[in-house]
């Protein structure tokens, strides 16, 4: 994989995950804040493309709201279960409800001990990361396939952390979903993303015509291209906005 072309603002839509890709990850996710020199990048690229930015992240669209600063305003959160565009906010509330009794099992094996991962509740998700102690990460794998198969749910495997998640949404539906409508409809899709989660999206991404970035170490991926840091990312997109007030 070897180093991505610039954008053009007014053939490409771009599409952003957020932990690994614009912001480094921490150990707590609510420790992650974008300084303001990253949201004003943001910001940029979503003038510059009329409006054809979006951000799909495992987060709740409140949480994203929060770290960025409202710089992006079309958002996928929870891997495609909330979706916002054009200020229009729909949340798959069905499938919501079906985690609820894995939420308390989760609860249940918090207060006994016997689960020492950190729990993110994210309404259609419950996320237990486990990078503060890497060597609980079999017990908490089982533990979370364990929960979903016993309610019918999916898990979604990151960097440190695994997902018990309702509904069959993916990363790629997500895209799908922002490119039948303004301003993404008819352009060309650019995905940028750093996990096995962004897979869905990179596919289809080609699927449409478009382009995939994976951000890291390099390994196995259908991304065409790679950028090793966020902090690539940001002088990518940077060159891509210089390039397009050339």
């Amino acid at each position: 994989m070897g180093a991505p072309p610039l954008l053009d603002a007014r053939r490409h839509a771009l599409f952003l995950d957020l932990d690994g890709t614009l912001v480094e990850i921490e150990e707590h996710p609510d420790d992650v804040v974008a300084n303001e020199a990253l949201r004003a990048l943001l910001r940029r690229a979503g003038e510059a493309m009329g409006g054809a930015v979006a951000l799909i992240t495992g987060r709740t669209i409140a949480d994203a709201d929060r770290i960025l600063g409202g710089a992006i305003g079309n958002i996928a959160g929870v891997h495609g279960l909330e979706h916002r565009i054009d200020g229009r906010l729909k949340r798959d509330d069905e499938a919501a409800s079906e985690l609820n009794a894995a939420v308390e099992d989760v609860r249940e094996l918090i207060d006994a001990g016997m689960l020492k991962a950190r729990v993110e509740e994210k309404g259609a998700s419950v996320a237990l990361h486990y990078r503060h102690a890497p060597e609980i990460e079999q017990d908490v794998r089982a533990c979370a396939a364990q929960i979903a198969a016993r309610h019918r749910l999916r898990t979604l495997p990151g960097k440190m952390v695994i997902e018990i998640v309702a509904g069959a949404h993916t990363k790629g539906d997500a895209v799908e979903a922002f490119l039948r409508d303004a301003p993404f409809a008819g352009r060309v899709p650019v995905a940028v993303g750093d996990d096995v989660t962004d897979e869905d999206a990179f596919a289809a991404v080609a699927r449409a015509g478009g382009f995939a970035i994976r951000v890291g170490k390099s390994r196995t991926s259908s991304a065409a291209y790679r950028l090793a840091t966020p902090s690539a990312v940001h002088d990518w997109l940077s060159a891509s906005l210089e390039g397009a007030r050339a």
